[in-house]
């Protein structure tokens, strides 16, 4: 599997988990606040039964916000949403399900190369979306589906957001896992040695057996240095699962035998590498200043009156990205 393959696998895994937001590790409040207000002014803004495109969709949360809108307003919006992930979110999601209710979303299509007819939308939006894809043929689709004078928002990575701070956090802590402390494979180790032990009386000599003694002191220096790093990050959600997902193998090899307990631990490890490998894309979406107005300039040059970037701030403070608006000419 390549390095392209790897990642949509790594989406495809996250957004089957449910969650509603890219950045879930990075940022809890990316969906609300002031940043969700902006979103409410711009479906509010819209006509009556206008066709409206969210791209890089996941599992709908700007989808659901202007369905939300679209009730609210009685403006009968069409909405869609596309994904190269094999989304589902009518099956995945939990929470709000009734939001979901009308919204038509379509797995498994890039936002380059849809299947949509020609002037067809009358909005296209995005939060955290179009940085992920191939951006000029992107706006070129975008340009070919597009009514003259639809409307387009979007908010991209900014490289210096908390986004980008707490993914860089959340990476350094999956290299003390796998890389520094080797967790997993310590504590497979021990596993192993334990559960051959199948007779209280060969489970007595554990105590004395200096493979053993050596197995368990290993296990335990990595899992003090990973409880260490949970109690000083701010961001300890993946150190918390792998201690808790060690903790529950070890128990599993008591009850249940070496077979479940190793389970556990590699669906918890691939867990941590697909997050891994979803967060290393997302650092590579930063844009900087000079990348924004390379983008703008191709939208200018697609037939699309693009205005001057914003930084869109979370209410509480922290910088959440680039606000790009465009209208097609």
């Amino acid at each position: 599997m390549d390095h392209e393959d790897r990642q949509e696998d790594s989406w495809n895994k996250y957004w089957e988990h449910g969650f509603l937001t890219s950045c879930r590790n990075a940022f809890a409040g990316n969906y609300e606040g002031a940043i969700r207000d902006r979103w409410v002014d711009f479906f509010s803004s819209l006509s009556r039964e206008d066709r409206v495109l969210d791209i890089c969709t996941g599992n709908g949360a700007i989808a659901m916000i202007a369905n939300q809108v679209s009730r609210d307003l009685g403006l009968q919006l069409e909405i869609h949403g596309v994904d190269s992930a094999a989304i589902r979110p009518t099956e995945t999601v939990t929470g709000n399900r009734e939001l979901l209710e009308g919204i038509l979303f379509h797995g498994s299509t890039p936002a380059e190369s849809t299947s949509f007819p020609e002037a067809y939308f009358q909005a296209i939006v995005g939060q955290y979306a179009l940085e992920y894809t191939p951006i000029e043929p992107c706006i070129a689709e975008m340009a070919r589906i597009t009514t003259p004078g639809a409307r387009l928002q979007f908010i991209i990575h900014h490289d210096r957001s908390i986004v980008m701070d707490t993914s860089r956090e959340e990476i350094r802590n999956v290299s003390l896992l796998f890389e520094e402390t080797a967790f997993f494979d310590k504590a497979a180790a021990l596993i192993l040695i334990v559960g051959a032990a199948e007779t209280p009386e060969a489970r007595r000599t554990l105590q004395n057996d200096p493979r053993a003694e050596a197995a368990r002191e290993a296990l335990n220096e990595a899992a003090a240095r990973v409880t260490g790093a949970a109690e000083s990050s701010e961001h300890p959600q993946l150190l918390h699962m792998a201690l808790k997902n060690v903790a529950e193998a070890y128990k599993t090899c008591g009850t249940g035998g070496v077979t479940p307990a190793l389970s556990l631990l590699r669906d918890c490890r691939e867990r941590i590498t697909a997050n891994a490998e979803r967060l290393e894309d997302l650092m590579s979406a930063g844009r900087t200043e000079a990348q924004v107005d390379s983008i703008r300039a191709m939208f200018a040059a697609t037939g699309f009156e693009i205005e001057p970037p914003s930084l869109v701030h979370h209410e509480r403070g922290p910088l959440m990205g680039w606000m790009l608006r465009a209208r097609r000419s």
